[in-house]
């Protein structure tokens, strides 16, 4: 039996970046049974918010349900608490690439990264630089392209040719993001310290009170000594 120390640091890590509250969830699993991919993975949506509950960070990153979630919002939609299950597995992911915890048979994971790059490098998603780049990443992938490509060309679902955004816009977005979070990290991490000083400071009586008789005794010592000369 796999047993654990329930810890809260990653559901404040979690509520701090999506403004949601784990703990409302009280496992009716209405999240699991409306969900399309909960069947393709080790763990399914309620037992990924009591894992998050219970702060057990390696159940949820050493799985890939978080990767296939399609943020279809069925979850979200069937909670009967109103938690946004959705962004809650999207702050997942989150921290997953911010703590390096990559399920490394995840795909759509690095297909996120390729969306990323090229919505900041061209001010929109260019769909024919993201083929390319993940053919050349995952040569098996390659041969997916190869039967779906054309199909999504006549139907104009890919334009070969590039259109370029507002790349400006979009480079403003991307730092006041990274501003945004590199905020809300120091505020954590000034929380976590102050959280700490009463630890700290509760301790500090007990050692001078622990002092105080050495202290008298070494005092009296010193009185005896003096009294035999």
């Amino acid at each position: 039996m796999t047993t654990c120390t329930p810890s809260g640091v990653l559901a404040t890590k979690v509520g701090d970046g999506c403004a949601e509250n784990p703990y409302l969830c009280y496992q009716c699993k209405r999240c699991t049974a409306g969900c399309p991919v909960a069947e393709h993975a080790g763990m399914h949506p309620a037992q990924i918010m009591r894992a998050v509950q219970l702060g057990q960070y390696d159940m949820i990153f050493d799985d890939k349900f978080i990767w296939l979630c399609t943020g279809c919002q069925t979850c979200t939609t069937r909670c009967p608490q109103g938690i946004d299950i959705a962004a809650i597995m999207d702050e997942l992911k989150i921290i997953a690439w911010r703590e390096g915890k990559v399920h490394p048979e995840a795909p759509s994971a690095a297909m996120l990264k390729l969306n990323y790059d090229s919505f900041v490098r061209w001010g929109r998603i260019w769909e024919v630089e993201l083929i390319a780049r993940d053919a050349l990443r995952r040569p098996k992938g390659a041969l997916e392209w190869l039967s779906l490509g054309p199909k999504m060309l006549l139907k104009g679902k890919i334009n070969p040719t590039l259109k370029r955004g507002d790349t400006e816009a979009m480079k403003r977005m991307v730092k006041t993001a990274e501003s945004l979070t590199r905020a809300r990290e120091a505020q954590r991490a000034a929380a976590d310290k102050a959280a700490a000083k009463p630890t700290e400071n509760a301790a500090k009586p007990a050692d001078r009170a622990a002092a105080k008789p050495v202290q008298k005794a070494a005092a009296s010592s010193g009185d005896e000594d003096g009294g035999a000369s």
